[in-house]
């Protein structure tokens, strides 16, 4: 691993100098905005990187969380840009898109032939929010032609993808089931309608793959991403006339036990973007109520506990701090700002409080 000095020393390096308190796993990723976000799991880490300047194609790395071994190129140099990588320490699933094309792919870490999970063709095709964990691969899959937007499962080397649809089926158009997220072969995901004169009514789910039985979990407005372990369901929500996700919420799998472990509004209320969890922890990418993007007001990491009695900074580095990713435990990486460039870091546990 390039150690960075732990502590607020500081790293510096082709006429960079910045105080950090994280590990450098990849410098320099070059990606930006969910093209850059990093997948971990069972002792790795996976990230798509770019050409100096953030120019195409994109290619995706992968490597160990502890920094031993080399990195491995797991995308075909093949001209298609690689982005959107996830994995669960043994195999590595990511998007690809070349023309009109949009791609699943997969490739095993201990190596082996690029497996094409499925794909879709049209202008504005995208798989998104992916998540594997063994054969089960679950994404969204948004057509744009056809306008339809549907959280999708499959087994890999098992048939084809299974699109979940939305509960009490309706015009394709005006529903969708979106942002799944995977754990123990139980899938949570948006469930949505527009109605017209109510606006958009949502619903979280939880599907278990083995049974085929689905569980509304809660009533949500305009939910965003999903995230999901053995025991909670955890969902961002947007309130009413913004745009922006704001309150965290948690419950158990069959709905019971309601929590709201950060509101909406108040003193401690965040503007969050990106949600990751752990059996032992929930970490979002936020900055404060009323912030805007700008140097003062950089996105940063906070760690709560499950039931929302701790919330702790998991990095006090001075650059924007987005697109985290559970590495198991209290443990995160994250695309982090502070040295001039996009690194891919990590930290095994929270810094707690920051100056």
């Amino acid at each position: 691993m390039e150690r960075v000095i732990t502590g607020h020393g500081t790293v510096s390096g082709q006429g960079r100098s910045a105080d950090v308190d994280s590990d450098v796993l990849l410098a320099g990723t070059n990606t930006a905005g969910g093209n850059g976000a990093p997948g971990a799991g069972g002792g790795w880490w996976t990230v798509s990187t770019a050409a100096e300047g953030g120019s195409p194609p994109y290619a995706v790395w992968a490597g160990r969380l502890d920094g031993t071994g080399e990195k491995k190129l797991i995308s075909p140099d093949d001209g298609r840009h690689h982005v959107h990588p996830v994995t669960d320490g043994k195999t590595v699933v990511w998007a690809a898109y070349q023309d009109r094309w949009c791609y699943l792919l997969a490739r095993p870490l201990d190596g082996g032939p690029v497996q094409q999970l499925t794909s879709s063709q049209g202008i504005g095709c995208a798989f998104t929010t992916l998540g594997v964990e063994g054969k089960t691969v679950t994404y969204t899959d948004v057509g744009y032609k056809s306008r339809t937007t549907r959280a999708v499962y499959l087994r890999m080397g098992e048939g084809d993808p299974v699109s979940i649809p939305p509960t009490g089926g309706g015009n394709p158009r005006t529903t969708s089931t979106s942002t799944p997220s995977l754990h123990n072969g139980k899938i949570a995901f948006n469930d949505c309608k527009y109605t017209g004169s109510t606006g958009t009514l949502c619903r979280i789910a939880v599907l278990d793959v083995a049974t085929g039985r689905r569980t509304v979990v809660a009533d949500a407005k305009l939910p965003a991403p999903t995230a999901l372990t053995s025991r909670y369901v955890y969902w961002l929500e947007v309130e009413d006339g913004d745009t922006r996700p704001r309150a965290l919420h948690r419950a158990n799998l069959d709905g019971s036990d309601p929590l709201v472990i950060s509101p909406a509004s108040g003193e401690d209320a965040l503007i969050i973007d990106g949600l990751t969890v752990s059996e032992d922890a929930v970490t979002v990418a936020a900055r404060t109520d009323g912030g805007t993007a700008g140097p003062g007001t950089a996105a940063k990491l906070w760690q709560f506990s499950p039931d929302g009695t701790r919330r702790e900074r998991v990095s006090c580095n001075g650059g924007d701090q987005v697109s985290p990713a559970s590495a198991g435990a209290r443990q995160v990486v994250w695309i982090d700002t502070t040295t001039g460039k996009r690194d891919l870091v990590t930290r095994t546990r929270p810094v707690g409080t920051c100056g």
